[in-house]
């Protein structure tokens, strides 16, 4: 029970990041996007269902605030989500090396398919000009701060899933008696 709000808070918070701060931190007039890390970590961290639905509402917090077409960033955290959480449901959650590379191969896919949702059906077809000021600036700037947001996320993890194991073995000492 204690989950939907802390990831809530997670979303919004990283929400006003994006929007406030990494501005002002941007090199070469690009942003990280964390809320991809955080999606990615969560679905890896969580399985594909709830990887997509996190997606799913920080994407759908972008579009609102943010996005020029309704749906663009939802589809695409819930995708991000659903695809990160698949197959490492059952990884060794403490390689931290191996959320790097999934953040830096769905960064890519991520921002290849916002040129063609955003940019490219607009007519703007330069998409080498695209690849090398946007995709790649941004990917590396994005897969530099994976692992530091991912050991923040699986800290939250443990936290919760140990309040939540507290608390389910709480209520089975109570059946017991």
């Amino acid at each position: 029970m204690l989950r939907v709000p802390v990831t809530g808070v997670l979303i919004l918070v990283n929400y006003v990041l994006q929007t406030t701060l990494w501005p002002e931190l941007a090199i070469l007039g690009v942003t990280p996007d964390t809320a991809l890390i955080f999606i990615v970590s969560y679905g890896m961290l969580r399985g594909e269902v709830e990887g997509a639905l996190f997606g799913l509402a920080a994407g759908f917090l972008m579009d609102i605030f943010g996005g020029e077409y309704m749906g663009v960033y939802a589809l695409m955290g819930f995708l991000v989500g659903y695809v990160s959480g698949k197959p490492f449901k059952d990884f060794f959650k403490d390689n931290y090396f191996l959320p790097f590379f999934i953040v830096l191969g769905m960064a890519l896919v991520y921002q290849f398919a916002l040129y063609v949702a955003l940019f490219m059906f607009r007519g703007h077809l330069d998409f080498w000009f695209y690849l090398y000021s946007i995709i790649v600036p941004k990917t590396i700037y994005t897969s530099a701060l994976a692992i530091p947001l991912y050991l923040l996320m699986h800290f939250v993890n443990r936290r919760i899933e140990a309040f939540e194991d507290n608390r389910r073995s709480l209520f089975e000492d109570r059946e017991k008696d």
